[in-house]
């Protein structure tokens, strides 16, 4: 991995976002310096205490939309190189997690060239069923 690719950060929203920690794991595991943004800190303690999360990571317990808001607000503010908005919760995903203004904010919060990458339902963004999709 180049080192201009280096920094990542993870968009959850529990209903179990954070899961056991899996993403973040291997991010850590391939040395991305990532941040975690967990809504729920009962989630983020268990992934921590009983499924290897690993700690060398940076975690925000907080609403997404608000820490988007005040990230893409401030220029001092970290730049991703990518993220992972993995909000999937089965169908009935977060309606503030996709609107305009936070992919704008999440948009703002990257890095030049930066991807960020969507898991979703295709019914969120009004895709055919069958994938996967790569928007462009």
């Amino acid at each position: 991995m180049s080192p201009e690719l280096s920094r990542c950060v993870l968009i959850l929203f529990s209903y179990s976002g954070l899961g056991i920690g899996t993403t973040p794991a291997a991010l850590v595991a391939h040395g991305i310096d990532t941040t975690v943004v967990e809504l729920d800190p009962v989630v983020y303690k268990f992934a921590s205490q009983y499924f290897q999360l690993p700690s060398n990571h940076t975690a925000v317990i907080e609403d997404a939309v608000t820490y988007t808001s005040r990230q893409a607000a401030d220029e001092a503010a970290p730049r991703f190189d990518y993220i992972i908005h993995d909000v999937f919760t089965g169908g009935a995903e977060p309606i503030p997690l996709f609107t305009l203004e936070f992919l704008q904010n999440l948009h703002t919060l990257l890095k030049p060239n930066g991807v960020i990458a969507i898991v979703c339902s295709p019914k969120v963004l009004h895709l055919p069923q069958k994938g996967p999709h790569f928007l462009t």
